[in-house]
């Protein structure tokens, strides 16, 4: 049997992990929504940790009578464009470049197998794309 064989089993069976934490994520993510509406009920924006998170959060709010972005403003995180702009209104997000992200770890890689090795943090840009889930200033 070859490594790549036994290996099978296993990428099997994180795949399959990884679905079951994703649906038990998106089976939470109305009732924790809700919780928040019902705590704070004044609340006026979101910022989620994913625009999936976020399209979540904007049908949850949907389903409660509240108007994105006249009543609360959503942000999602990622800037995914397929879930951005088929949102309802379009999602606004935080876009952090991640070409150019993956273009420097690369280059940080090939300089490291190179010989060049180098440590600390290398600070990229990143911007928000604003889309019709936020309202405007004013």
């Amino acid at each position: 049997m070859h490594h790549r064989d036994r290996s099978t089993p296993l990428l099997e069976s994180v795949q399959a992990m990884g679905d079951v934490v994703a649906r038990a994520m998106f089976r939470a993510l109305p009732a924790a929504a809700a919780m928040l509406l019902e705590r704070h009920p004044d609340i006026d924006a979101v910022f989620c940790g994913s625009d999936q998170v976020a399209r979540g959060v904007m049908d949850t709010l949907r389903d409660h009578g509240r108007h994105v972005p006249d009543d609360i403003a959503v942000i999602g995180f990622d800037n995914w464009k397929v879930l951005t702009t088929n949102a309802r209104p379009p999602l606004t997000s935080v876009d952090m470049n991640l070409k150019q992200l993956g273009r420097t770890a690369a280059r940080a890689l090939f300089a490291a197998l190179d010989g060049s090795a180098r440590s600390g943090v290398e600070a990229l840009g990143c911007r928000v794309v604003i889309r019709g889930s936020t309202a405007p200033l004013g």
